[in-house]
């Protein structure tokens, strides 16, 4: 009897934990339901933000000055958020007047195809490679100068006292062209989930360590023009990432909120990115390394620096898996996915090939983001939405106001200045 009595309180305990942990998750989805998906837009916005490219901004902050930097950061924030309303606007049009199905502009690819025709397929694909050629270049550049640093500090002296950036591109190269050989995503997505932790740590480290030295912020510019297409790539970097973010959308449950989520993680993400900024250039002064995280001593500073080279590795063949398709895609003509196996790894290893040599003849990694996010970036979240929206308007026949058309000609003006800049300066 007290063996049975036994057994039917186990078994009892068993139920209630299990009608409790259905509780639990009917509240949960509930929640999820409620906010429409936005908590985890949220989240998932503010993870394509940060990436290797905000380990740049104390440099970026000491060589602009404090005020313009700020300001170009600030503005960066607006244009960013204003394009993404057009993009979104552009879906809701075309999608509103029956030109297009939500599928056939759930993507930038759809939404410039059904804009402007085959041509506006054409140019989102090749600026979608060169995107990716140049974030590809800007990882190789992060993880060498890492190397740099953490090879002497792991005692390997195989390389030297001081080794060099490309003997560092020599090491790195094999792995990632390894890795761009990769065509299933599902266990590589596992492992660069770490990546948003990574990088967090690695800035508030960064940041404390940096703030434990003597402040040297009357060292730094207040305003340095000259400096501008040098470090307008790294804040353009951070928030020009709108080819990226379709598919953050597309997830929601109610996708008519993703822009609300977006202002709130793109403010957020903002303000942690200035902090950062100015807290390294401040401790670590006009000297600062335009590789922040290089500059981190101690066995806490070797485990963060590998953190975030792994991390990078392993992001590299989500991140370029669309360019290399895209590369592929030349290779098969009316036939996708006819490409042989050796054929693949020949454009997936030229593709990374290209990168390393480019890596390897470049001065630093600022100087990379300036390309990849005042060229690049600019013509995929500025110049690019500006048009999409008139085009989708007049395609409507809808008539535009006054105000709309002053919008859409500012940020596609500002756009090109961003462009000449980040090119003639």
């Amino acid at each position: 009897m007290a063996r049975a009595s036994v057994e039917a309180k186990e078994a009892w305990r068993r139920r209630r934990e299990t009608t409790d942990g259905r509780r639990r998750a009917i509240v949960a989805g509930a929640s999820a339901a409620a906010d429409g998906g936005e908590s985890v837009a949220i989240v998932n916005t503010v993870k394509a933000i940060f990436g290797a490219g905000g380990f740049a901004l104390p440099w970026a902050f000491a060589q602009g000055g404090i005020a313009l930097v700020g300001s170009c950061m600030f503005a960066s924030l607006v244009l960013a958020l204003e394009s993404l309303r057009m993009l979104v606007k552009s879906q809701d049009v075309l999608v509103a007047a029956g030109d297009a199905s939500a599928a056939e502009v759930a993507t930038y690819a759809g939404l410039t195809k059904t804009a402007f025709g085959p041509i506006g397929d054409v140019a989102c694909r090749v600026m979608n490679v060169l995107t990716c050629f140049g974030i590809t270049v800007s990882y190789l550049v992060f993880i060498a100068k890492t190397l740099q640093v953490l090879m002497p500090a792991l005692g390997v002296s195989a390389f030297g006292v001081a080794p060099t950036l490309v003997s560092m591109l020599n090491v790195v190269g094999p792995f990632m062209i390894a890795l761009g050989c990769i065509r299933e995503m599902s266990g590589v997505a596992t492992i660069s989930a770490v990546g948003t932790a990574s990088v967090a740590i690695g800035m508030i480290m960064t940041a404390t360590a940096a703030l434990s030295n003597p402040l040297q912020l009357g060292a730094l510019p207040l305003a340095n023009f000259a400096a501008f297409p040098g470090f307008f790539g790294t804040v353009a970097f951070l928030f020009f990432i709108h080819f990226t973010l379709f598919g953050i959308k597309e997830a929601m449950p109610q996708p008519d909120k993703f822009f609300g989520a977006a202002v709130k993680a793109f403010t957020g993400a903002a303000v942690f990115a200035a902090a950062f900024g100015v807290a390294g250039a401040a401790g670590y002064g006009p000297a600062v390394s335009d590789v922040v995280v290089t500059m981190l001593t101690g066995w806490s500073g070797v485990f963060v620096q590998l953190l975030l080279c792994l991390n990078l590795l392993a992001t590299y063949p989500i991140m370029a898996q669309s360019a290399l398709r895209i590369c592929e895609n030349v290779f098969e003509g009316d036939k996708p996915g006819s490409i042989s196996t050796p054929a693949s790894i020949g454009v997936r290893t030229a593709f990374t090939a290209g990168a390393i040599w480019t890596a390897g003849n470049v001065p630093n990694f600022g100087v990379v983001l300036g390309y990849v996010g005042g060229v690049c970036c600019s013509i995929l979240s500025l110049v690019l939405p500006a048009m999409i929206l008139y085009q989708s308007q007049n395609k409507v026949k809808n008539t535009m106001t006054a105000n709309e058309l002053a919008r859409i000609g500012g940020v596609f003006a500002t756009g090109l200045t961003c462009i000449v800049l980040s090119i003639v300066l």
